[in-house]
């Protein structure tokens, strides 16, 4: 029966999704372990046997598997398949939305499976919200441990603050070395700027420079943006550049965000913040007429930081022949290019149903679905079997396999989200701050004094509300 909440515990729900961190919820003490052996091996007859001895027919699994996924990802035509390939086995659909993911788990009712991205899985492990899958991978010929990706490194974590190794909690369903570039030729065709190499890559601050030069306006109207990058990911984007330098975005024990009295951070975060204010990006004063991905395959983007990924849309009829996909810039010199989002799965540690879940997680993330996707080019393949699969037929998918091969050489190590607070709180409150400094109503002092006040905020938040 499905837990009632009370008014306060509602109350407090909304308050933390409004902060942006995340609800302690009602998950078991110790993180649950499978409740069978995914795979068993057969006893052995013993040696004084004259027969077999006659046992009853082992029973078809079969149960509810509910999954929060993505209708675009996890089509009705793949359940489907799924059920009619496993009958007993029933795949409840539920659309991704974090709010009532929240209030599921709260209620004791959450859905077995889940879609995250990296972000998430620091703060979900600090809330004991994660099965650890590592029997199932460990027993499975399916998903080898061996075989995965680096990006399921983030699935990986000896704590919430240690990222990268240990037990596992999920796998990607796809992913991209993020930091890549897009250049629009003709931009920089129409300025008689030399376009860059794709086998040497850029400064950020090479970016800058040609973002001033490569920006077009007719009057207070900008045509052609300079340089966009997805605001949502911009403190990814420091954190990515810091690392370059041992530098951390947050103290080391994650409980503060220190950007106002460090001047490194405070050189990473000036030119950013330049290009919003003179107008050579996308900005909360300057928006998209639509999104940077589709203003980028209208023509009115010179340079666009996305990753692999995006090579499926980046060609349109206005700029088909006019892409060029570079490498990831650098701050230092220091070549670094991790996936920032890691799109997969997990299972929550509340499930009931863990083995059943787990034949769907195993198909959704290895069988046909994982085939299909490594097939259309939106994204690296989780599992490295697939990587020859990639699309490779067209010059300029050839050009970005080129590149990206580099990129994947690079086998950059996970960033380490703050496992106290959303995903979105940093670049929420940059985005609020930003306005607020480019319309002149704050110093670019007060905007970090700002960004670091709210996020730090949200951090004492989020660790209150872990029990």
């Amino acid at each position: 029966m499905t837990k009632r909440l009370t008014r306060r515990e509602m109350l407090k729900l909304s308050g933390t999704l409004a902060t942006g961190t995340l609800l302690a919820a009602c998950a078991p003490k110790q993180t649950a372990e499978p409740t069978a052996a995914p795979t068993a091996a057969p006893t052995k007859a013993a040696e004084v046997a004259t027969e077999a001895p006659t046992l009853p027919p082992v029973p078809a699994a079969e149960g509810n598997v509910v999954v929060m996924h993505d209708s675009k990802e996890l089509t009705e035509e793949q359940i489907a398949q799924f059920e009619g390939d496993n009958p007993g086995i029933t795949i409840e659909f539920v659309d991704r939305d974090m709010t009532r993911f929240f209030a599921m788990y709260a209620a004791g009712n959450p859905p077995d499976l889940v879609r995250v991205q990296a972000p998430s899985i620091p703060p979900f492990l600090a809330r004991r919200m994660l099965y650890d899958l590592t029997p199932y991978f460990e027993a499975s010929s399916l998903l080898k441990l061996d075989d995965l990706a680096p990006s399921n490194d983030y699935y990986k974590a000896e704590s919430p603050t240690a990222v990268g190794s240990g037990p596992i909690y999920g796998m990607c369903k796809d992913w991209s070395p993020d930091f890549t570039l897009y250049l629009y030729k003709r931009a920089f065709e129409d300025k008689g700027i030399e376009l860059p190499s794709d086998t040497t890559p850029l400064t950020y601050q090479e970016v800058f420079d040609l973002a001033k030069q490569l920006a077009a306006f007719e009057g207070d109207r900008t045509t052609m943006f300079g340089f966009d990058w997805e605001y949502g990911w911009t403190d990814r984007i420091w954190m990515n550049i810091l690392a370059e330098t041992s530098d951390l975005l947050y103290s080391e024990d994650y409980t503060e965000i220190r950007l106002a009295d460090n001047q490194t951070v405070r050189d990473v975060i000036q030119p950013f913040f330049d290009i919003y204010n003179n107008k050579l990006g996308e900005s909360p004063l300057n928006p998209s007429p639509d999104w940077i991905g589709a203003d980028f395959t209208r023509g009115l983007v010179a340079i666009l930081e996305y990753g692999y990924w995006f090579s499926a849309m980046a060609e349109s009829d206005v700029t088909a022949d006019q892409v060029l996909f570079v490498p990831a810039p650098t701050w230092t010199g220091v070549r670094r290019d991790p996936t920032m989002t890691a799109t997969g799965m997990v299972m929550t540690a509340a499930t009931k149903v863990a083995d059943i879940a787990w034949q769907v997680f195993e198909w959704y993330n290895g069988g046909q679905p994982a085939l299909d996707r490594a097939g259309s080019g939106w994204g690296v393949p989780a599992l490295k079997s697939l990587y020859n699969r990639m699309p490779n037929e067209t010059a300029f998918q050839q050009q970005v396999q080129r590149v990206l091969k580099e990129e994947l050489d690079l086998a950059t190590p996970p960033l380490q989200f703050n496992p106290y607070i959303g995903e979105e709180v940093v670049s929420n409150a940059w985005r609020t701050y930003a306005q607020q400094a480019m319309e002149g109503s704050i110093s670019f002092d007060e905007m970090l004094q700002s960004i670091e006040f709210e996020t730090n905020q949200a951090i004492q938040d989020g660790i209150a509300a872990i029990d």
